[in-house]
């Protein structure tokens, strides 16, 4: 595209910017938009003991899951750890225990 096209551009940009009155309206580049740009104002600052615990932790722990969820998670994870195994026997009480572990350290309980 040469400069004669460039121009031409940017005075179709100026003739559509004129609004009702006649009054021209200057065309906004992104450039100038952006160093225009009002600054966006600072991250609260949180003032009591109750507000930072809001800031810090805005989803709230989920309640402990009952003892037949557990087990049913347990059960599942050492399922999968004996299917990545291809289910050679002689390992069951291995995958229940790491199962176990995993799922305590999930759940918050080791």
């Amino acid at each position: 595209m040469g400069k004669s096209a460039v121009v031409a551009k940017k005075a179709d940009a100026a003739v559509k910017s004129v609004s009702a009155k006649g009054v021209v309206k200057p065309v906004e580049t992104k450039a100038v938009a952006e160093k225009t740009a009002k600054p966006k104002p600072a991250a609260k600052v949180a003032k009591t003991v109750a507000d930072q615990e809001k800031v810090t932790s805005p989803v709230k722990k989920p309640p402990a899951p009952s003892a037949e969820e557990r087990q049913q998670w347990i059960a599942i994870a050492a399922y999968h750890r004996a299917e990545k195994r291809g289910f050679a026997p002689g390992y069951e009480a291995i995958d229940w225990r790491d199962a176990e572990a995993e799922i305590d350290a999930l759940i918050g309980k080791a």
